[in-house]
């Protein structure tokens, strides 16, 4: 079962490809109902998906055979806050595979080393729970550089930088 917006899908696997319209029938209230399709797929066969609306394509995804944690990343949703004592920024960091996508099975501790002025929101080691996980920066009352080194057991160390600037003066 696939679940998808898309109203056609085409995967190829090895040499094959299989085509997919939405499954109307088995589940017929919903907007976008998921798409059945039988696989049968060799073990070191990759996979790749287009997804297709109204004839046109929008979606190409591919997804590994080899079960190999393959990049460590770190996500932040800001690169920079405000030296205020309570601007904060989520850090994502996650384990995927050599196509990007989630390798849903990696639970490494991760070990945190922050320099500058921030604080860490979370657990240092933190754990990731089907290979995705969370921490928050939290800016302190000084401007400058954060620097956040995130450590995974196999994969390596990767490093992102955050600046906090200082606080503007009010308008008056």
């Amino acid at each position: 079962m696939i679940f998808s917006n898309c109203d056609h899908l085409k995967l190829y696997i090895g040499d094959r490809i299989i085509e997919a319209d939405t499954d109307r029938t088995t589940i017929p209230g919903l907007a976008h109902p998921p798409f059945q399709v039988e696989l049968r797929r060799l073990p070191w066969t990759g996979l790749r998906i287009e997804g297709y609306v109204n004839g046109n394509k929008v979606i190409e995804k591919q997804y590994s055979s080899k079960g190999i944690d393959q990049e460590f990343v770190l996500l932040p949703d800001d690169t920079m806050l405000i030296a205020d004592g309570t601007d904060t920024t989520r850090v994502v960091f996650r384990v995927t595979d050599e196509y990007g996508s989630l390798h849903r099975y990696s639970t490494a501790a991760i070990v945190f080393d922050l320099q500058g002025p921030a604080d860490i929101i979370g657990d240092n080691p933190s754990s990731l729970m089907g290979s995705c996980s969370a921490i928050w920066l939290r800016a302190k009352n000084e401007a400058g550089t954060v620097r956040l080194k995130a450590i995974h057991p196999t994969l390596g160390t990767t490093e992102i930088e955050i600046r906090v600037k200082p606080v503007e003066a009010e308008a008056v």
